[in-house]
């Protein structure tokens, strides 16, 4: 069985996911220096990039197995005998 090519995705997940964790780091460099933007916008912001990696490394585990389970029953042979609605 060939393994599923998605390149694409594969490589929005990961840049999404650093880019979420570069915004919590940012934040909470700027919280540390005591800047008032960074700790007003923190509030609405990190709860956000949080969920979003959780949203990503939910995503992953959930579905990924599903492009190999889909890959596999994409292999099989088909038996006509296997199908009721095949017609004969």
């Amino acid at each position: 069985m060939d393994r599923p090519a998605y390149r694409t995705s594969k490589q929005a997940l990961w840049a999404s996911m650093v880019l979420a964790w570069v915004v919590i780091l940012a934040l909470t460099v700027g919280a540390v220096a005591g800047v008032e933007t960074a700790v007003a916008f923190g509030a609405v912001a990190l709860p956000s990039m949080v969920a979003l990696i959780v949203a990503i490394l939910g995503l992953h585990r959930a579905f990924g197995s599903l492009d190999y389970r889909a890959a596999a029953q994409a292999n099989r042979a088909y038996d006509p005998r296997a199908d009721p609605g095949a017609g004969a």
